[in-house]
């Protein structure tokens, strides 16, 4: 059974082994094996974390003692920018405040049951997507560049260039979006606008004439691409629930 490495951080002692437990119950239901560290302040996990020892998951609690869990979560994406962080707090005022840090769920205390059930199937969603896959393609001089697909969230047409947003880098290519949208089809990009390709993986939801991305952001749909986009997202997704 695959393991998922997961801490948890919360000075409510009682509340700790509570937590653990759901979390541990919930991935045994996903054919997971979790043993989840508990902390009960940020300096314990930051000295764990700084003998080399990472997490996939981080579920941390925002009023803790020595830094707040926005502080600390800053720390853990400096050490792993790709780890998975869902904040479990009463202050519910500061879900705002931790847009920051990009983590991908808020659990409010006051409604825990609902919203730990949404921000664990956001952590299966994420923990199944694809390893990361890399092409060879190459621009309109010839130049071969390696572009890591999976982690391309979307393409953005710039005359004759096209910059190429990923979740944790940009560059820009000089070619026809045609030519990528040829290479990354395979792969599950749509094209929603003349001037944008989008990964399907990364898309949250379709709007009326728009495409809302997992991180809010919003890019534009064609009035005559949407009927075509609606159809492959559609697909798509039956697609990833069938594996």
């Amino acid at each position: 059974m695959e393991e998922v490495k997961i801490a948890v951080c919360d000075d409510e002692i009682l509340l700790l082994p509570q937590l653990a437990a759901v979390i541990k119950r919930f991935f045994q239901t996903q054919n997971l094996e979790a043993k989840p560290d508990t902390f009960s302040s940020s300096a314990e996990l930051l000295a764990k974390l700084y003998k080399s020892q990472c997490y996939d998951v981080y579920f941390l609690d925002i009023d803790i003692p020595e830094q707040d869990g926005i502080t600390l979560a800053e720390k853990i994406r400096a050490k792993n920018p790709q780890s998975l962080i869902v904040f479990i707090s009463a202050k519910e005022e500061m879900v705002y405040d931790t847009f920051r840090v990009q983590p991908l769920a808020f659990v409010r205390k006051s409604c825990f049951s609902r919203d730990i059930k949404k921000a664990m199937e956001n952590i299966m969603e994420h923990l199944r997507k694809p390893v990361d896959t890399e092409i060879t393609f190459y621009d309109d001089l010839g130049h071969p560049i390696l572009l890591n697909v999976n982690r391309i969230a979307y393409v953005e047409a710039k005359e004759k260039y096209q910059d190429i947003i990923s979740i944790d880098s940009y560059k820009m290519i000089r070619c026809a979006i045609s030519d990528l949208e040829n290479a990354l089809e395979p792969y599950r990009f749509i094209r929603i606008h003349r001037g944008y390709l989008v990964n399907f993986q990364y898309i949250y939801r379709i709007d009326t004439n728009s495409i809302i991305l997992d991180d809010g952001q919003k890019l534009p749909l064609s009035r005559h691409r949407k009927k075509e986009v609606q159809r492959l997202f559609l697909e798509y997704a039956r697609t990833e629930k069938s594996f």
